[in-house]
């Protein structure tokens, strides 16, 4: 591989990797919990509409007509109703917000304290504001039920957002929030799982992978290993099945039945072996970052791109690479003497060597991965 930059100097640097430097890691031993969540295992959260008092004229005031009716109902419910809106004209110390709780993802229990997330809808400002106690409930307007109270003095984490704040604990939990990860085969078919292996009055875990290690080749690991170690124990010729390249069902024996839990533990400490993940180079725009997983390839290319040339040679097994003739160019040769294509980690490398800016080390592997020379999916995230 030999990537240069034009310059308007002549210079030669020169970088030989060794295995150390270029070998990528070829597995290991992880627990299935590590690279899985059990369905049914995740946040779930709570709203409601309330408001604030105790602003310093930065409430909603005349201006938000809605302000006024939530506060002459508070008013009236409190034994104090008012005859019109006029007369809560003036009220600049109040503002209607929107609340969010979050509840984690093993749930929660009665008497449990949350924070609490704060918007404004209209007001400049929540600085020095309570929160009047506020019913949360679930999303779905279906579901009738009053899941938590919430009240408390905000706080601004972000001074640059003052309509935006935290209570720390300021909802309570009124009822009990418990996930259910057990399910009936009749349930899973319902979903489309359309396996023979899935009997409907048999019950299941389902296993999801994280984004991270989802994928065919992953999933039938993890059902393998799990497999192997808990089917002699669950006293049945298969306990798990991969049924897409994100989900693991799992059979729950009838032994089991009165203490899911406990199988569920031994399902997640199952060991299980890991290959080099797939092949992917993650790029965050914000943070200026580039992750390379799994053994990404390069394939023999040239690429230019802002004056830079990015020249991708692989030679003959045994035979050195060949030297390069430049002119006013600054190049990093990378030795590749192995028989197999160059990696991504030779190429990071190089462009560190010359400083490539992060916007130009994109462009080059967009362009790389739509000529087909990048061996690997490119990912974005925010």
């Amino acid at each position: 591989m030999r990537i240069g930059r034009m310059t308007t100097w002549i210079a030669t640097a020169v970088v030989t990797l060794g295995p150390a430097n270029t070998a990528l890691a070829q597995g290991g031993f992880a627990r299935v919990g590590d690279v899985t969540r059990v369905q049914g295992q995740g946040t779930n959260t709570i709203i409601g509409m309330g408001l604030v008092f105790g602003l310093n004229k930065s409430g909603d005031g005349d201006k938000f007509a809605q302000t006024q009716r939530a506060l002459a109902q508070a008013l009236s419910a409190m034994g104090s109703p008012v005859e019109s809106l006029d007369d809560l004209s003036e009220a600049k110390n109040v503002a209607i917000v929107e609340v969010q709780v979050t509840i984690p993802e093993h749930g929660a229990r009665e008497g449990e304290l949350l924070d609490v997330r704060v918007s404004a809808l209209a007001a400049k400002s929540l600085e020095g504001g309570m929160l009047f106690v506020t019913p949360m409930i679930y999303d779905d307007p279906q579901v009738q039920v009053i899941f938590a109270k919430a009240s408390g003095p905000i706080e601004l984490p972000d001074p640059s957002k003052p309509n935006a704040g935290i209570i720390r604990g300021g909802a309570r939990m009124e009822q009990d929030v418990v996930n259910n990860f057990v399910a009936t085969g009749r349930e899973l078919q319902r979903i489309g799982i359309a396996s023979s292996w899935v009997q409907p009055d048999q019950r299941y875990v389902t296993l999801v992978l994280d984004d991270a290690h989802a994928g065919w080749s992953m999933a039938a690991a993890v059902a393998q290993a799990v497999d192997a170690g808990l089917k002699q124990l669950a006293q049945v010729e298969r306990v798990a099945l991969a049924v897409d390249p994100k989900s693991i069902v799992v059979l729950l024996p009838v032994h089991q039945y009165e203490d899911p839990v406990s199988f569920v533990r031994d399902v997640q400490q199952t060991r299980i072996f890991m290959e080099s993940n797939e092949a992917r180079v993650i790029i965050n725009k914000t943070a200026q970052t580039i992750v390379v997983t799994g053994d990404v390839r390069i394939s023999p290319t040239v690429v230019s791109q802002a004056g830079l040339t990015v020249n991708v040679v692989n030679p003959p097994p045994g035979e050195p690479p060949p030297t390069p003739v430049f002119e006013e160019q600054v190049f990093v040769p990378v030795d590749k003497l192995e028989k197999r294509d160059a990696g991504m980690g030779d190429l990071l490398e190089a462009l560190n060597r010359l400083k490539v800016p992060f916007d130009d080390r994109v462009a080059i592997f967009q362009t790389m991965r739509r000529s087909g020379a990048l061996h690997a999916r490119i990912i974005y995230e925010q």
